[in-house]
């Protein structure tokens, strides 16, 4: 099984999230101008497959690359809190690769959210 690497990244570091109850979040390291991609990694499911189907805990994680396929979050985007004013929006680009991008500029210590989907349906 060919599992990612899912690299280190200084530009970012996970501590108790500002949300009560969240646990962990996704926190700027350093200046994050506006546009600065995150790269999701994570791994591809089929859409109404037994993995999707066994990971519906996560639904409001996934991911939705094509009509059929998800992308169930890991690594650093996999932390990312929701929020109904988040600081990064979700583009998945032609060649499927995803990416969190910042809507603004984000000051070192500030956490990152993104708007969570209702599932990647």
């Amino acid at each position: 099984m060919n599992i990612p690497y899912i690299q280190q990244d200084n530009r970012f570091r996970i501590k108790k999230s500002t949300i009560p109850f969240a646990g962990l979040g996704v926190f700027a390291n350093t200046v994050l101008p506006e546009e600065t991609k995150l790269h999701v990694d994570g791994i591809v499911i089929q859409k109404n497959s037994t993995a999707d189907i066994c990971t519906a805990y996560a639904n409001k994680y996934k991911f939705k690359l094509k009509e059929n396929l998800l992308l169930i979050p890991l690594g650093w985007a996999g932390m990312v809190n929701h929020s109904n004013k988040p600081n990064m929006f979700k583009l998945v680009k032609n060649n499927g690769k995803v990416f969190l991008v910042t809507n603004r500029d984000i000051t070192p210590g500030e956490e990152l959210f993104w708007k969570y989907s209702k599932g990647a349906l």
